[in-house]
């Protein structure tokens, strides 16, 4: 058989491999945005290739905490809340002059889920969700995406009728999910893998209906982060 093999850095350990070989392809494809070094590289695309086809919303801001203090989440909430807000703004005006629906969402990365790891120092899916219903965001724009809760297995992210605009998730996002209305990503973790975060960030890079808008703003993308380390491994991110 001849193979196809989506996110192939997942599958590339000695025994995936053997597997793999296994079944005695005649060829083994793989697409990935993070190949290993090892991988015999047929085809690259660069980030600027895909400006160009107005696939991407690039330039990407790094928000750094600014008059926030280091780690201070709540904080970086309320920045992306009210970016989120203008970003709003301006599609309803663009709907206004294309037709075209466009609903900001933003992506919040926690430092942990489930029930038994609430209260043990780190940020909770559920703290942030309580912490953005104190900044007087219904509850309806709110949804959690981990491996135990999945409030949009069922829901139709680019309907108009759709009410969320916040999606708070750990790990349950990094790959395999693609939602071009998702703009900005505020990351709480202190990141130390350029692997995971390339994935992560690859998700609000999509460009709304593979064109752009004109609007400068709905053009980009946005990233806000809440401990320094996480800076170096981002910049290295935006390079690429």
């Amino acid at each position: 058989p001849f193979i196809i093999i989506d996110e192939i850095h997942k599958v590339f350990s000695d025994m995936a491999r053997n597997t793999i070989d296994g079944l005695n392809p005649e060829m083994v494809l793989g697409l990935s945005a993070t190949p290993k070094t090892e991988m015999n590289i047929l085809v690259t695309i660069t980030g600027l290739e895909l400006k160009e086809e107005d696939m991407v919303k690039l330039d990407m801001h790094i928000i750094p905490p600014s008059d926030r203090e280091e780690d201070d989440w709540k904080s970086m909430l309320r920045e992306i809340k009210a970016h989120r807000d203008k970003l709003e703004k301006k599609t309803i005006k663009y709907k206004q002059n294309s037709g075209l629906y466009i609903r900001p969402i933003a992506l919040i990365q926690v430092e942990s889920t489930g029930n038994d790891q609430r209260g043990k120092g780190n940020a909770h899916s559920l703290d942030i969700k309580e912490s953005l219903q104190e900044l007087g965001i219904n509850p309806d724009e709110i949804a959690i995406k981990t491996s135990s809760q999945n409030d949009i297995e069922d829901a139709n992210l680019f309907a108009s009728d759709c009410n969320i605009r916040y999606i708070i998730t750990k790990y349950a996002l990094r790959e395999g999910w693609d939602c071009s209305f998702a703009y900005i990503l505020g990351i709480i973790p202190n990141v130390n893998s350029d692997n995971g975060l390339t994935q992560l960030v690859g998700r609000i890079l999509r460009q709304p209906f593979a064109r752009k808008t004109g609007v400068k703003e709905l053009d980009e993308s946005y990233v806000y982060y809440s401990k320094g380390d996480t800076r170096s491994i981002l910049e290295k991110v935006d390079a690429g």
